[in-house]
């Protein structure tokens, strides 16, 4: 068995990140594993959170990058990729803002792009980046969706849609339904205005090489 050990990454579980067949990323903490919003509540409660860090991993190599250092009550968030760079959504409670960073990988250089008032948003519940280009918005929250960064505009969507990814001023929006047999949509949103553009069975993803496949 063909096998290579990955350095300076004990416990880790990789996961590959959306468009590149080259990286992978593996979040790891010292709490148990928490999402961004159960960190939040965590901290609203009265308790410790000790941080949540990211690394990357390189295909085929298995070269580990790590942007960051594991801090209390700093959550680094999974990456998104576009046009060869990372972005990372973080959130920094102490100090009570959001962060959002670009990390160039060829030259391990990270420069933080964007910093916004924690209460922007009402909470961290469904907070994440999107492709292409770049965006911090929320999903469906009560049936809203929001878009923060670098426009804030906000359109009602339906209570089982959830934004996929972003391309230009198209949003792709995956819907499902069970009535009785489970089946899914996507719903083609305007970026300025909610308006849906195009609606048909099935899904849709993006590939590493830019092409779309769809189901």
């Amino acid at each position: 068995m063909n096998t290579i050990k990955i350095n300076g990454l004990v416990g880790g579980y990789p996961e590959m990140i959306d468009g590149t067949s080259e990286w992978y990323y593996s979040q790891k903490g010292s709490n148990d594993f928490l999402d961004l919003y159960e960190a939040e509540e965590l901290i609203k409660d009265g308790h410790p959170f000790y941080g949540m860090n990211c690394h990357l991993i390189h295909f085929p190599d298995g070269e580990v990058f790590s942007p960051f250092e594991l801090r209390e009550n700093f959550y680094v968030d999974a990456p998104v990729w576009d046009d060869g760079k990372f972005y990372f959504l973080c959130v920094d409670f102490s100090k009570k803002t959001i962060q959002i960073y670009c990390y160039y990988p060829e030259d391990k250089k990270l420069e933080l792009i964007e910093k916004l008032p924690l209460d922007c948003v009402k909470d961290c519940y469904n907070l994440k980046l999107n492709v292409s280009p770049l965006m911090l918005g929320r999903d469906a929250n009560e049936c809203v969706f929001q878009i923060i960064w670098p426009e804030k505009i906000s359109f009602s969507i339906g209570s089982t849609e959830s934004l996929m990814f972003r391309d230009g001023d198209d949003l792709y929006f995956s819907e499902w339904h069970e009535d009785p047999d489970y089946h899914e949509y996507v719903i083609i949103r305007d970026f300025h205005t909610g308006e849906i553009k195009d609606k048909f069975s099935g899904t849709i993803c993006r590939m590493p090489n830019g092409v779309f496949w769809r189901f």
